[in-house]
């Protein structure tokens, strides 16, 4: 593992970064992970985001991703949503001996390290008494109104998304909500950020 840019406190370290690249793009119409913005694959924009803050980047994916000098790793349960990647993440996590594994979609092309890094602080106690949470997910303009693909997990979620899996959950806000995560409040910028999610082509014109 690398000597981390970021300066997030020993509690939640080492942390590894996922990259979420297993998605079918069928409301893309091909496989928007390749998908250049700025000039760069969303995929490669995210794994650069996360080096800047995390110990260690994996891309999460069991299909052919942009080279981006780190390691991809495989989707355990293909075809099952972001769930299944973020149990994969986790899974990779623990072989890793991380703490905890921030998540992010390689579809959120506009989420910079300023805001991972607001992320990750969010989930650390920061007052007396106050407990340290098992998820923390950053705000967003929306419905549900935080971003469980913009979040961070301790290595103790893994049980639990497993479960959730197992019963066929596949909503990724599901593990937030079970693990009673906190939502991160960003500013209204970086709100909307996070909210600028890729789905079909035309959304490629909001990020102007």
């Amino acid at each position: 593992m690398r000597d981390p840019a970021g300066s997030a406190p020993s509690s939640i370290r080492p942390m590894l970064g996922a990259v979420l690249a297993g998605g079918e793009s069928r409301r893309f119409g091909r496989d928007k992970t390749l998908v250049e913005v700025d000039g760069v694959p969303m995929a490669v924009r995210a794994a650069e985001t996360l080096d800047l803050v995390c110990d260690e980047v994996v891309v999460v994916s069991s299909r052919a991703v942009p080279d981006f000098g780190g390691r991809v790793v495989p989707d355990l349960r293909p075809g099952q949503g972001p769930l299944a990647g973020i149990e994969s993440a986790l899974r990779h996590g623990v072989e890793r001996g991380v703490a905890s594994v921030f998540v992010l979609a390689a579809d959120l092309p506009r989420v910079g390290s300023d805001i991972v890094e607001a992320v990750v602080e969010g989930a650390i106690a920061t007052g007396p008494g106050e407990e340290e949470v098992m998820a923390a997910a950053a705000h967003r303009v929306g419905n549900p109104d935080f971003e469980p693909l913009c979040a961070v997990y301790r290595i103790g979620c893994l049980e639990t998304v497993t479960s959730l899996l197992d019963e066929g959950e596949q909503a990724a806000r599901a593990l937030v909500e079970t693990v009673e995560g906190r939502r991160v409040v960003l500013d209204p910028a970086a709100a909307w950020a996070v909210s600028l999610n890729v789905n079909f082509p035309e959304d490629l014109d909001r990020l102007s």
